[in-house]
């Protein structure tokens, strides 16, 4: 018997995950908090990633994640080992599709150069990767990687997300059973994350225009980034109504 084939309603998805934020508003305080910390942790990090001491960082935050799900699903206890090592598959898949797909992308400007076009081309070229070089257009930065990065959300990040919460809890971690599962979805995953991208981008603008050096970003992710995960869980939720 074939599988019923579902389609996402990206605008109710958004809603619902609103409304749960907002009737589980008193529980969510310690989980904001905790994220907030965390946040301005990584804010006060000197280099940000570049330093040794973020891999201690994202070590914990990831943990924080993991503990997140495994609470909004009363999956107890909490922290589970066992289900943290599991979920660490479809994770690795995650990131390895990720910078694989964003590689691919990111050469293929470089291709009609190795094709001989003209050059007119290459001075366009030469513009654009000064203009991405230049710190005065940050703005540029952020929306070329947005762009990439939403073309490829429906494959790299999106179904491995959903994987990922799926091993949390016990089930199955498959990235292919996930994408047969979201057959037909792509574009209603890249509306999604072209929504949920979006506060980010004008967060990123006002933090650098108001010259916070990153704390309005912190306050803003601190409890944007609850909700974009609550999203995801009521996505996990649409299409896995009950068990895997």
């Amino acid at each position: 018997m074939t599988e019923e084939v579902k389609t996402l309603h990206v605008i109710e998805i958004l809603k619902q995950a609103y409304d749960y934020m907002s009737g589980h508003e008193k529980s969510l305080h310690r989980i904001w908090l905790t994220h907030f910390i965390l946040c301005a942790v990584f804010n006060l990090l000197p280099n940000g990633f570049s330093s040794p001491i973020s891999l201690i960082w994202s070590l914990i935050y990831y943990v924080f994640w993991c503990i997140f799900f495994r609470m909004y699903y009363q999956k107890k206890p909490y922290f589970c080992f066992s289900k943290v090592c599991a979920s660490a598959i479809p994770s690795s898949k995650m990131i390895f599709i990720t910078f694989g797909l964003l590689f691919f992308l990111l050469i293929l400007p470089f291709l009609p150069l190795l094709m001989g076009f003209n050059n007119k081309y290459l001075l366009f070229f030469e513009k654009y990767m000064t203009a991405l070089q230049t710190p005065s257009t940050s703005l540029l930065n952020v929306s070329v990687f947005s762009l990439l990065f939403l073309l490829i959300s429906p494959f790299a990040f999106c179904r491995p997300y959903l994987a990922w919460i799926s091993a949390l809890q016990g089930f199955s971690g498959s990235v292919r059973k996930v994408i047969k599962k979201t057959t037909g979805n792509n574009f209603h995953f890249m509306t999604l994350m072209f929504l949920l991208n979006l506060p980010c981008i004008v967060a990123f603008e006002i933090d650098t225009l108001l010259g916070c050096h990153g704390w309005f970003s912190v306050a803003f992710y601190s409890i944007y980034l609850i909700y974009c995960n609550i999203v995801f869980a009521k996505v996990y939720d649409y299409f896995y109504p009950k068990t895997n």
